[in-house]
């Protein structure tokens, strides 16, 4: 389970980059923790896959127990980030898959904006990807 790098970023975070799922199962099956973080942002797997628009991913590391509203060292979710990069999956599946495993929209970053007030700033962001998944969701 050595680390990949000098930022602890173990290849789980980059096949999280990578939408890679059948390397991401490897990664877990070697015991490499679902939601290890690497040491210059604070990101989990789930932030890297969530700030590329890695839907398959994603849903492999949601369903692998990945905690939906991880923080990072600036207070941004997996969420937060989906939202900010969602030119990266235009369909919106990620955000909506977030919000389908129960992230909260309203979960504010140290700036004190939280990804549903983020969507509401990014032009043109569709919110119905928000309307669709009633709050609260589990």
């Amino acid at each position: 389970m050595a680390k990949s790098d000098d930022l602890d970023r173990d290849e789980l975070h980059y096949a999280a980059l990578r939408n890679d799922v059948d390397l991401i199962r490897q990664r877990l099956a070697a015991g490499v923790p679902v939601s290890m973080r690497e040491r210059r942002e604070g990101y989990t797997p789930l932030h890297f896959a969530a700030q590329d628009g890695a839907a398959a991913a994603v849903d492999a590391l949601l369903s692998a127990g990945a905690d939906v509203d991880a923080l990072s060292n600036r207070g941004q979710s997996p969420l937060w980030l989906a939202v900010m990069n969602s030119r990266r999956a235009p369909d919106g599946v990620v955000v909506r898959t977030l919000l389908e495993h129960g992230a909260d929209r309203n979960l504010r970053d140290q700036g004190g904006q939280s990804p549903l007030e983020l969507a509401q700033r990014i032009h043109p962001f569709p919110l119905e990807w928000f309307d669709e998944v009633p709050e609260g969701k589990q």
